[in-house]
């Protein structure tokens, strides 16, 4: 029993450590740390909510006779259409994300400059990836060790990339409405987009066996995404504006 406990805790630690890479990584794009133990109850509470989504999606998309999922038994020719589907899971998703760090952070005396939005949303989004992560990965390392180090490193730097990146959009214009109340869509606005995003990753991944250039545009939409974002980054540094007291709703 140890022995296993011990293996499934190293899929596990497997699983979570391309999140970890990522993260690190973009802590680093903040000049003024934001304190330790918010970045680790933000990652926490991104793990929760992506828990929360997945029961969420299966209930509403899952094919019978599995599950009755509610959109098919109301919208059946709806479902009929992947990039319908695509796109309500990746907005679901994204929206999850945004109320993670809505109800976790928004409201701190830490939060105090345009570019820790961006910080925190990325850690809610990396810690959304992690459990997604452990959910993909555990399976895969159960057959095959050498199949479950391949994928994962596959969504290093894919799913758990685009997770990110896609939550940052999200988190510039949380800033731009936060630190700019006049703002009023903003946030909205962030959501749409960065649902948009997922949703066409999602559809090029589901697609690229049958359809070869798929494979190509993914790495495209990521980095321009990239840049996007290190341009958005950059931006942010550069207004180290006093909050005005807007909260996104």
């Amino acid at each position: 029993m140890a022995a296993l406990i011990s293996v499934y805790s190293g899929y596990i630690a497997l699983s979570f450590l391309p999140p970890l890479v990522w993260l690190l990584f973009y802590l680093h794009e903040d000049r003024h740390p934001e304190p330790k133990h918010l970045i680790l109850l933000t990652f926490g509470i991104g793990i929760l909510v992506a828990l929360a989504t997945a029961v969420a999606e299966v209930g509403l998309f899952a094919r019978p006779p599995i599950f009755a999922g509610l959109f098919h038994r109301l919208a059946p020719l709806v479902l009929g259409y992947p990039a319908i589907v695509f796109s309500l899971i990746a907005l679901i998703e994204e929206y999850a994300k945004y109320l993670a760090v809505r109800y976790t952070v928004l409201n701190r005396p830490e939060f105090d400059e345009p570019v820790d939005a961006m910080i925190y949303m990325m850690t809610a989004a990396l810690g959304f990836a992690a459990i997604e992560n452990a959910l993909f990965l555990v399976p895969a390392y159960e057959r095959s060790f050498v199949g479950g180090f391949q994928l994962t490193a596959q969504r290093f730097l894919g799913a758990n990339l685009l997770h990110a990146l896609s939550s940052a959009f999200v988190g510039y214009d949380i800033a731009r409405h936060h630190f700019s109340p006049w703002r009023r869509h903003a946030v909205f606005i962030g959501v749409i987009t960065a649902g948009i995003l997922h949703a066409l990753f999602n559809f090029f991944i589901i697609t690229k066996d049958t359809v070869p250039a798929s494979v190509l545009l993914v790495v495209l939409l990521l980095a321009l995404m990239a840049v996007a974002v290190f341009v958005d980054f950059e931006r942010l540094k550069r207004k180290p504006i006093s909050p005005a007291g807007g909260i996104p709703t």
